[in-house]
């Protein structure tokens, strides 16, 4: 059947600012609405599959992972030497993305899920999201791989994808899976990927081990219903119909965003890469970072926990909390050693964890306690 894939945006005329509705007057550009194409989505019934039961291993009989392979010593039996990500599922389920797989404690047993790439390599997972089915979906180095709590199917260039190198998966409220690949963006609808493009980004970040012109490194969906994506050095927000660009900070020179949160009092917020934390508070916007001398402009992971405290995470400074009035740092010396942190999330139990380079974190009162295979749990 033909369906509708979305096509490039046919300009990037600029538009004035009293054309544009909404509270993101300030440094717009509206694109031209995409023109729509028929074409037949590339089919992902040829994806490999594998019973669960066949890849699964008790952590506790593999060999001790280590943030470097080549490292003799121990590095205290950590879940990952690398954990890049994290999600608690609907059953309670806790899982890790890492550089050794997806790694998943039930409550009683951490297992490691040793799936495989085309070529039978172990695989990094760069991503996690969970489906309205309560389908898992792992973006890997590999491929992208769904566990509907039986099989891992693989999917890759081979089903549709547009590269197997995988850094971004998510679902959006009306349960459409975005990916995004290293050769850009697409859906799944049904069981066929159809290409979302993208303008090419056009302003290398050079201080990145992993760049593309065509990589959207965040994909998140605002409280509207609009899709925002953060390419190099870019942010679009698109309504379903057009292509917005958004200019963060001064639009002159280029802002490589990481990661965007919409708090509950409906401000934005901007994790950079190389300005820090920037605000949004539907008029202005605010380097924070810089306002309150916070410590590294490599700004990553934000979350929102129950309480509406806004937590970050920092290259070389550990992770930060902002409760509206002031921030609180969390570093070596409240628990959290890890140089290099990826995220923050909090789970349904309302515990908030970090994760990155020498494994995960666990915030026990005011201090952080490594999570190793033995727990603490």
């Amino acid at each position: 059947m033909l369906r509708r894939t979305l096509g490039r945006a046919a300009s990037s005329k600029h538009a004035t600012a009293a054309s544009i509705a909404g509270p993101w007057r300030s440094g717009l550009r509206l694109l031209v609405p995409f023109v729509f194409l028929l074409a037949v989505p590339c089919s992902a019934l040829s994806a490999t599959s594998v019973p669960a039961d066949s890849v699964g291993v008790p952590c506790d009989s593999l060999p001790e992972f280590k943030t470097d392979p080549h490292e003799t010593g121990s590095q205290g039996n950590q879940i990952s030497g690398v954990v890049r990500t994290m999600l608690q599922d609907r059953r309670g389920h806790l899982w890790f993305g890492t550089q050794n797989g997806p790694i998943r404690y039930d409550g009683a047993t951490l297992i490691c899920y040793r799936i495989r790439d085309a070529r039978g390599h172990g695989v990094t997972v760069t991503a996690i999201a969970e489906d309205r089915a309560g389908h898992l979906w792992f973006g890997t180095d590999g491929g992208l791989t769904r566990y509907d709590g039986e099989r891992f199917t693989r999917f890759t260039t081979s089903d549709g994808l547009p590269s197997d190198q995988v850094w971004g998966v998510f679902v959006d409220r009306s349960g459409v899976l975005w990916i995004s690949t290293i050769a850009g963006i697409c859906r799944m609808e049904g069981d066929a990927f159809s290409p979302f493009p993208l303008p090419a980004a056009t302003r290398r970040n050079n201080e990145r081990g992993v760049s593309s012109p065509w990589l959207a490194w965040l994909m998140t969906q605002d409280r509207s219903g609009n899709r925002w994506f953060a390419t190099e050095g870019s942010v679009y927000r698109y309504d379903g119909d057009s292509l917005t660009s958004i200019s963060v900070m001064d639009g002159q020179s280029p802002t490589h965003v990481t990661s965007i949160l919409e708090d509950r009092r409906g401000h934005f917020w901007f994790a950079t890469q190389n300005k820090g934390l920037i605000h949004f508070d539907g008029e202005k916007f605010t380097n924070m970072t810089e306002q309150f001398e916070l410590g590294g402009t490599e700004v990553g992971g934000l979350h929102e926990d129950r309480q509406g405290n806004i937590w970050f995470v920092v290259e070389h400074s550990g992770a930060y909390r902002y409760d509206g009035v002031s921030f609180t740092n969390y570093y070596a010396k409240q628990g959290l050693t890890s140089h290099a942190l990826h995220f923050v999330y909090q789970d349904r139990a309302g515990r908030i964890w970090s994760a990155g380079w020498l494994g995960a974190f666990r915030l026990d009162g005011e201090r952080f306690v490594n999570v190793t295979r033995k727990g603490p749990w």
